[in-house]
């Protein structure tokens, strides 16, 4: 029994203890420094191993000179006279900052007078990532945006404009994590971030703990936007004196993709949640949500819907949703969580060749007509799995492009309740 109990804590120690030795990375390189003394010749050699370790930042100050002496000899006849000439040049600096674990002195020599030579061997630590290794995909981060009213209506509840944008937020990076594409960096904790950071830093001697520090990424790129409105319903509904609740949703979120080296916009959209009253009572239905007690619950559902929205589209500027494998009718996605939802329409199209814009000199790529149109059946953490919807004009093949059918998914408002009647329509009544 007392084994039973015990065993997830020793798996889970085990976890951890592999974990803390995952943060860090062995680099054996052998490096030779020179110097006045044999103090200085090792120092340096040191130096030039963390630098081939973690590598160098080269920059130049023009503040940080050194003076250079010129000296000029002039003859006449036998008559020689030196002129000099004292002036100063940038001096290019080479900040280094890393860890050595152990290193070894191989030899320490006096090559000259005044000249000392060491050569050591030293194993150099290096931060590495927990987990798979993800540097080659771009860095993400998002914004705060920005807001047009300081609180919104959800229903009769008002929500303030933080409190939506903090939501947001964290429905955006939810979906940017999950889509398995960007290295989402994380913005809104960086207080506790820093306070854990110093923590190391002032109790902390141990190389493998340092070599924490300094290691924080910057973005590739920039998600920022404007929450134009967000507002789900009125309840001040008024037909001949009774007051009645509906909802009027009007959800209007603008957004750009940002590339932080050159600031460049890469993509630019509005985002507009257009649902009708019947489609959000018949959401609150399938939830159990007393939406007419409260409507602030929707938010819950919207959140999640917005933010896989604004991230699809931003992801398809670099990674377009794609085919990765055919089985009969089913279909398997290059993408799943926080890009695609459950019972979502796609459309699938096939690259049909290039055109030259004669304008921009640009690349247009050119795509036919729609293949098929799948529904997505399943969501994975990494793929999802779609069913081919009647029949496709074509065979599908690996790397051909899906897109959302917005236009099936996002159907014509209709009126919620029961059909018009010859009393509530706006047609007179035939007597």
């Amino acid at each position: 029994m007392f084994k039973r109990l015990f065993a997830p804590l020793f798996l889970l120690l085990a976890i951890c203890s592999t974990a803390s030795h995952a943060l860090t990375e062995t680099v054996s390189v052998t490096a030779r420094g020179f110097g006045d003394n044999p103090e200085q010749a090792m120092t340096n050699a040191l130096v030039a191993a963390v630098r081939q370790g973690g590598g160098v930042t080269l920059a130049v100050d023009p503040n940080f000179r050194t003076d250079v002496y010129e000296w000029v000899i002039q003859q006449q006849g036998d008559v020689s006279t030196w002129m000099g000439k004292e002036t100063s040049v940038p001096e290019p600096q080479l900040p280094t900052m890393g860890n050595i674990k152990t290193y070894q002195v191989q030899s320490v020599k006096q090559v000259d007078d005044g000249m000392w030579q060491a050569d050591i061997q030293a194993d150099i630590l290096r931060p590495k990532s927990i987990g798979p290794d993800r540097s080659h995909l771009p860095g993400i981060a998002i914004a705060t945006f920005d807001t047009r009213a300081a609180s919104y209506d959800l229903g009769d509840v008002k929500v303030s404009a933080s409190e939506v944008q903090r939501d947001l937020a964290e429905n955006l990076s939810m979906a940017f994590t999950q889509s398995g594409r960007f290295r989402v960096l994380d913005r809104a904790y960086l207080a506790d971030i820093d306070k854990e950071l110093g923590v190391v830093a002032e109790g902390s001697i141990a190389p493998e703990e340092m070599a924490r520090l300094g290691q924080r990424k910057g973005a590739d790129l920039l998600l920022v936007g404007t929450i134009e409105d967000f507002q789900i319903g009125d309840s001040e509904r008024e037909f001949y004196g009774a007051k009645m609740g509906g909802y009027e949703p009007y959800v209007r979120v603008r957004y750009r993709l940002i590339d932080t080296t050159t600031t460049e916009i890469l993509w630019s959209d509005l985002y507009v949640w257009d649902k009708s009253e019947a489609e959000i009572r018949e959401v609150a239905r399938q939830l159990n949500i007393d939406d007419r007690n409260h409507p602030e619950r929707l938010a819950d559902v919207m959140y999640p819907e917005i933010a896989r929205a604004i991230a699809g589209d931003a992801t398809d500027v670099l990674y377009p949703v794609q085919v990765i494998k055919v089985d009969g009718s089913t279909v398997f996605l290059t993408q799943g969580e926080g890009r695609l939802e459950k019972d979502a329409l796609m459309k699938v199209y096939r690259p049909a060749g290039e055109m030259k814009d004669p304008d921009t000199g640009m690349t247009i790529k050119m795509e036919g007509a729609a293949l098929a149109t799948l529904k997505v059946s399943e969501i994975r953490p990494d793929y999802g799995i779609a069913v081919i919807e009647g029949d496709a004009s074509s065979p599908l093949k690996v790397g051909d492009r899906v897109r959302p059918d917005k236009q099936a998914n996002n159907p014509a408002a209709q009126p919620a309740g029961q059909p018009a009647t010859p009393g509530s329509s706006d047609a007179p009544i035939q007597w």
